[in-house]
């Protein structure tokens, strides 16, 4: 190859190296030493034509890359780095374009020994937007993830409650007819019994008043009296008949409070209906009492308020979580406050406990799915946010004051009346599809 040749592909060469370079949209400058800038691309053209700012400090390219003092750490380090805001335009008037380069600057040199300085501006706003982008998409799906969770947390909430109205549907078909008959038997018994200690203190009445000459003959009888305790019987018999029938009455009531609680085979179509609160509250207390009993006092301010239009079922599980993290709260001694009252077209259900409290940094946590703050094994987490979605369905809303070492209040606020049966349609659907 001749001399002439290789100098022309060098030439073409260098002519494909200067085009890419101009082509690039990333800002390039070469320069000397001592800052003389010898070649800069179209894109750096353009970037020395825009107001720089870093840390605040609005200048000219050539006073935040080419100032003496970033040359000198330049020189002295081999390689410097930074970013930079580039806004508007000094010779471009006020565009409206902006965007962030990081600027790679670093020592050259060439293989005869000469010495250089390099600037890479590379735009990363777009690199910046991607990141974004991908981080909203994650917060995205975890978002969506904990939607999932939370409505396959409250689909097994209601295939559970499902179950608890089957087995009450079951134990009251099974226990309420022994229950009957054995209710009507004790009424029937202590009718007896009291006839027969009648008739029994009138044989004693006539026995006393027998002659001196035929009282030898009641020596048996005494005999038999004295064996059977006779005076105490005639005490202890009607008072056992009376526990009996009392013990009886106690767990027809139990039946009668699962029933109402969890409103047996109605869970899957619940309809809204007209509903009495404090029905709901006491029923729901009387199944959580036997938790509650040994540490704690339960005391009731009940308003007078009217019914309101709601799902009976699902509110008794929203009295039932509440009324259980109550007790919790209650290491040893304490006292539940239930109150009721109504605030205009809203009926306010209070639930307050002298208990230990909510930390300041749960109190924004504690209506999420799987947070809690009970010990492993404790609890899932899961009460409050279901019963927060529960509030939410019936259009109303539930809030929390809490301080530590004093107690926390609940506060669920329920409309009187719900949205028409199109509105709550269009609802779902939206949900559904949220």
């Amino acid at each position: 190859m001749s001399e002439s040749t290789a100098r022309a592909e060098d030439s073409a060469i260098q002519s494909l190296r200067m085009s890419a370079l101009e082509s690039l949209s990333d800002g390039i400058w070469v320069a000397g030493l001592d800052g003389e800038i010898l070649y800069r691309n179209a894109a750096a053209v353009t970037m020395e034509g825009m107001y720089w700012s870093r840390d605040g400090y609005v200048c000219t390219m050539e006073d935040a890359v080419f100032a003496s003092g970033m040359l000198d750490r330049l020189r002295a380090n081999g390689r410097e780095c930074g970013e930079y805001q580039l806004c508007g335009g000094v010779n471009l008037g006020t565009a409206a374009q902006s965007y962030t380069v990081e600027m790679q600057m670093q020592v050259l040199t060439g293989a005869d020994g000469a010495g250089g300085l390099s600037f890479h501006a590379r735009d990363v706003t777009r690199e910046w937007a991607k990141e974004q982008d991908l981080h909203d998409r994650h917060i995205e799906l975890e978002q969506v993830n904990a939607r999932v969770k939370a409505t396959q947390s409250q689909l097994l909430q209601s295939e559970k409650m499902a179950s608890i109205g089957q087995l009450a549907a079951g134990v009251a078909h099974e226990i309420n007819n022994p229950i009957g008959y054995v209710h009507s038997n004790l009424s029937t018994l202590q009718t007896y019994a009291h006839e027969l200690l009648l008739l029994l203190a009138g044989y004693e009445n006539i026995c006393e008043k027998l002659p001196c000459e035929y009282q030898h003959l009641l020596g048996s009888i005494q005999e038999i009296k004295a064996r059977a305790d006779y005076s105490y019987l005639q005490q202890d018999l009607p008072q056992l008949i009376e526990e009996s029938r009392e013990g009886i009455e106690r767990v027809k009531k139990i039946v009668m409070d699962l029933r109402d609680f969890s409103h047996a085979g109605e869970l899957e179509n619940e309809q809204w209906a007209e509903t009495d609160l404090h029905r709901g509250l006491q029923s729901t207390l009387n199944i959580v009492w036997n938790e509650l009993k040994y540490k704690v006092e339960v005391r009731k301010e009940f308003g007078d308020i009217p019914m309101i239009e709601c799902l009976p079922s699902q509110l008794n599980q929203v009295f039932l979580n509440l009324l259980v993290n109550a007790g919790h709260a209650i290491a040893e001694r304490g006292v539940i406050t239930i109150a009721t009252r109504q605030i205009d077209d809203e009926i306010c259900i209070s639930v307050a406990d002298s208990g230990q409290g909510i930390a300041p940094e749960n109190l924004l946590r504690i209506f999420d799915p799987f947070f809690t703050t009970k010990p492993i094994g404790k609890g899932t987490g899961l009460g409050l946010s279901l019963s927060y979605g529960i509030v939410q369905k019936h259009h109303g809303r539930i809030e929390v004051q809490s301080k530590v070492g004093e107690g926390t209040t609940f506060r669920v606020y329920l409309p009187l009346r719900q949205p028409s049966l199109v509105t709550r349609i269009l609802e779902t659907n939206s949900n559904l599809g949220a």
